[in-house]
């Protein structure tokens, strides 16, 4: 078995299908299949067998994916050191963004980081603050990008802080906001959170939601063209300034400021990529 051997099995085990892990790795169906086949022949094991649910794997093969995972970490330790040998910065940094950084800084900041280390290259993964975290300590990104305050064991620096902002086409009474239709959006739950506090602080009766859509993103397109008013970071209203804007304040009358950390494990600065981004990302924003 070789390391294609081991991404064959942790690819199967994620899809649960094999024409979909096939179609994943660009490799025919029956080819996928063979290869299975000739694993299970080779260590004189079931691997798997075709479930109602799809793919289901013995406890046999349940054990040879973990071993696959364990094989595929190793290797990627093994390939980064032997990058980091040398005296070029070059390798794959695997980067875990907030959504909103991706959108609106990430891609900058990349091409930026590339002009100087033209011989790194990227992964970006995005999504929620609590699987960022999760993926920066279980090792499958050597960056997170997090936005907001969570609890980490590792290193951690602040690399930006930015206001919260009641957002809406024309001017409007903050008193009168619970009157007015307000436009709600997916995100964070601790940007929820945040907001909701100061909500409660503030009123007595609920938001009057107009509408829910799926990033904040679409709901200050939905404000710009005034439909309600939205409540957001100011990362997002960099190239809308003329929208009017009340900052949120806490009840001493002070910003209510959302963060952005780097999150990262001390031992990953022996990377030299992880190193210079580091160093880059504190010194840059």
């Amino acid at each position: 078995m070789d390391n294609k051997d081991w991404v064959i099995l942790k690819t199967v085990y994620d899809e649960k299908n094999i024409t979909k892990a096939a179609d994943r790795l660009f490799m025919s169906q029956p080819t996928m299949t063979y290869r299975l086949q000739q694993i299970e022949k080779e260590l004189d094991i079931t691997l798997l067998y075709r479930g109602r649910r799809g793919v289901e794997f013995t406890q046999q093969g349940e054990f040879l994916v973990k071993y696959a995972d364990d094989m595929l970490v190793q290797y990627r330790k093994m390939e980064e050191s032997l990058h980091n040998l040398g005296h070029t910065v070059r390798g794959t940094l695997r980067i875990a963004a907030a959504r909103a950084i991706a959108l609106y800084t990430l891609p900058a900041i990349l091409k930026e980081f590339k002009d100087i280390f033209p011989d790194v290259d990227y992964t970006v993964n995005t999504g929620l603050n609590a699987d960022l975290i999760q993926s920066v300590y279980k090792q499958d990104a050597h960056i997170g990008i997090v936005r907001g305050d969570h609890q980490w064991p590792n290193e951690k620096q602040i690399i930006s802080e930015e206001k919260i902002c009641i957002v809406s086409k024309d001017e409007i009474d903050i008193k009168l906001l619970p009157f007015i239709p307000r436009i709600d959006y997916q995100t964070d739950p601790a940007l929820d959170m945040v907001i909701d506090n100061w909500w409660k602080d503030n009123y007595t009766k609920p938001p009057l939601f107009a509408m829910n859509v799926d990033n904040m993103e679409i709901a200050k397109k939905m404000t710009i063209n005034g439909l309600g008013y939205t409540i957001v970071p100011s990362i997002v209203l960099e190239e809308n300034k003329d929208l009017y804007q009340i900052e949120l304040t806490n009840a001493k009358g002070e910003p209510i400021k959302w963060t952005t950390w780097i999150l990262y494990r001390k031992e990953f600065l022996h990377l030299s990529t992880v190193k210079e981004f580091v160093k880059f990302l504190t010194n840059s924003l």
